[in-house]
């Protein structure tokens, strides 16, 4: 059986994409040495499987359908630019995103908890709702950087409505990887 590397995700409409995009571009010079994630594969990710065998799918397609069904759809608002581990040493440089219902966290957990009970580990770090922008590849131009990230530091995308998780696969490339939709989930109606 082949393998297949995958993860769940919520999916941004274009024209937040084109918004997170310009801020990426505010953020870019010369001088700093980041690898910026492409604008199409943005994506606010609630679980990664990691390599799973192509049989198992659709065991974890009937479990994210439980979980989708049982979240309504919510209002989701990026913005707070962000850094791991933090602003003045940044490795991930990320824009945030959160509900005031709570469902994307939710949703989050509802994910843990059943894919737990099919052999996936639950992860024990907090979830910190986020959309990676780019990953620092030297300290090159680092104070630079700590500079921009403050500059923008309260910076908002905009808000859109979360209808819909994807599981997708991942194909690592020279290029950076390249996501492919799966399957789709829609949240209770």
């Amino acid at each position: 059986m082949s393998q297949i590397r995958s993860f769940i995700a919520l999916e941004l409409p274009p024209l937040l994409k084109g918004k997170i995009e310009a801020l990426q571009t505010a953020l870019t010079s010369p001088a700093i040495d980041v690898r910026w994630v492409r604008s199409e594969g943005i994506h606010l990710t609630l679980k990664f499987l990691g390599k799973v065998g192509e049989e198992k799918i659709p065991e974890i397609s009937h479990l994210i359908v439980q979980c989708a069904s049982a979240i309504s759809p919510f209002n989701l608002a990026v913005g707070s630019l962000g850094a791991f581990p933090n602003e003045h040493n940044p490795k991930v440089i990320w824009v945030g995103a959160h509900d005031a219902s709570g469902n994307v966290s939710a949703l989050q957990q509802s994910l843990e908890k059943k894919l737990a009970t099919i052999g996936f580990k639950e992860e024990t770090r907090p979830f910190s709702p986020h959309l990676t922008l780019g990953r620092v590849r030297s300290p090159k131009g680092k104070k630079e950087l700590a500079e921009k990230l403050a500059q923008h530091k309260n910076h908002e995308c905009g808000t859109c409505k979360a209808r819909e998780i994807v599981l997708f696969k991942s194909d690592l490339t020279p290029g950076g990887a390249l996501y492919t939709k799966l399957h789709t989930f829609s949240l209770h109606q």
